[in-house]
Parts: structure tokens; sequence; C-alpha cells
């Protein structure tokens, strides 16, 4: 039951992000990581890094959430950016830069 309750509100969460413009929003179903959803806002030029929490409400101390949520919060920054396709090339699966 608990795993049908995030499940939906990570769809809410994903649908939303959608609304406020990412042209592409990735699912991580059934993380133990950090990150539940990745958007990508090409417009903004934004990557968001979600994790849903579903069961409870937020606390006002936002330093609470930072450090409850502190791995998370670790990947914020700027980051390089590389695009790749993972296919064949004389049999052998690569990455290819694009």
């Amino acid at each position: 039951m608990a795993y049908r309750k995030g499940y939906v509100v990570e769809l809410r969460a994903r649908d939303d992000m959608r609304k406020l413009g990412a042209t592409c929003v990735i699912r991580s179903s059934r993380s133990l990581t950090p990150v539940d959803l990745v958007g990508i806002f090409k417009d903004r030029r934004e990557i968001w890094l979600v994790q849903v929490k579903g069961y409870r409400e937020a606390p006002d101390d936002i330093e609470k959430l930072r450090k409850e949520f502190k791995e998370l919060a670790e990947l914020a920054g700027t980051y390089k950016v590389r695009t790749f396709v993972f296919m064949k090339k004389k049999g052998k699966y690569s990455f290819i830069e694009i």
C-alpha cells in the first residue's frame, strides 16, 4: 500500500514538472537512491533532482529538511552535460558521444 501511494505521488510530481516546463522527466522506480525524478527543463537550461515524499507534511524549518536529505542536497551544483548513444559499433557496444 505504501508503494502504491508513493507511486501515485511520484506521477503527480512528474505531471506537475511537465506543466512547469520540463521537456523530459525520468522516474527511477523503487530506487534506493536520493533521487526519484530527474526533470530536464531545456528552455531554462536546468535539471531538477527530486525526492518525492508523499506520506507526510514538510517541516517549517528548511534546515531540518536539508539535514534529513543531505545526500540529495549535496548533488546541487553545476555539471557539464554530455550526450551519448549506447549502441554497437563494429559488433561491440560502446558509448558514442553525440
